[in-house]
């Protein structure tokens, strides 16, 4: 090295290059993707919500009724995403026997449905049991939501 002066010099210069194309990438990469400045202290800045995946009424409904009543237990035990309850028992058991174990769980163990005895086993013995006084049309709406993947 004759002169390390002039290398610290060429460092200094190639550095400076990069960082200003750097700066100008960046500048460039906002003004591209639409990015501007909004003063936040505004109060007509409003952000937009965009929804992107449409539901039903009935889905709407149905998860309405599974946070009011399904989560107060099953969030407890840290079931909470409702296809995870169901976890094919609804196609092991047929929509019309998870409308009856919704809606008469304690009769169907009094009269010792096996199906009804093995749930309640395997998830626990709880003190809560399915008994719901749900209409035709809400267990319908349970069921739209509980089956559509979101």
């Amino acid at each position: 090295m004759k002169n390390p002066k002039k290398f610290i010099l060429q460092i200094l210069i190639s550095s400076s290059v990069i960082l200003i194309l750097l700066v100008g990438l960046f500048i460039f990469v906002i003004k591209k993707n639409g990015i501007t400045e909004f003063d936040r202290k505004s109060s007509d800045y409003q952000p937009t919500v965009v929804k992107t995946e449409k539901t039903t009424p009935e889905f709407e409904r149905g998860k309405d009724l599974f946070i009011s009543d399904c989560n107060v237990c099953h969030k407890r035990r840290t079931i909470i995403n409702p296809r995870s309850i169901t976890n094919g028992i609804l196609d092991e058991m047929g929509i019309e026997y998870f409308k009856k174990y919704l809606t008469k769980q304690d009769s169907l163990i009094i009269a010792k449905d096996l199906y009804a005895t093995r749930i309640k086993e395997d998830y626990g013995n709880l003190g809560n049991s399915h008994n719901f006084n749900y209409s035709e049309s809400e267990l319908n709406d349970l069921i739209e939501y509980i089956t559509t993947e979101k």
